[in-house]
């Protein structure tokens, strides 16, 4: 019983620290030089909060979906951006076609337009 219950706690050791990882990941990567993803979110939704979360969609493939809600007040429901991250590679995949067109706007000011 000991050991099944040491491994169900690493295992969540492991989940929350791929979770913690790949959250890093999206708020800090730049594409060529550009805005990041949260600068991207915060010009499209000027004055609304962010709300970031994680959830791991496959222990073993190092893969952990993450996304940014959106509402204007909190009554209203809220727009959600979505990506998925592998950390084996690492890479940043769209997760929704929000997250397709957040991602389109790291190429550049004329991407960005294209919303």
């Amino acid at each position: 019983m000991l050991a099944a219950l040491t491994m169900v706690w690493l295992q969540q050791r492991f989940q929350a620290g791929d979770e913690k990882s790949a959250l890093a990941l999206v708020l800090e990567y730049r594409a060529r030089g550009g805005p990041s993803l949260p600068e991207i979110l915060a010009e499209r939704h000027p004055e609304q909060p962010i709300t970031w979360s994680t959830a791991t969609e496959s222990g073993c493939l190092e893969r952990v979906r993450v996304a940014a809600a959106v509402s204007a007040t909190p009554a209203a429901s809220a727009r959600s951006y979505g990506f998925v991250v592998e950390l084996g590679g690492p890479a940043i995949h769209p997760g929704n076609e929000l997250g397709r067109d957040a991602m389109r706007a790291l190429d550049g000011p004329g991407a960005r337009a294209a919303r």
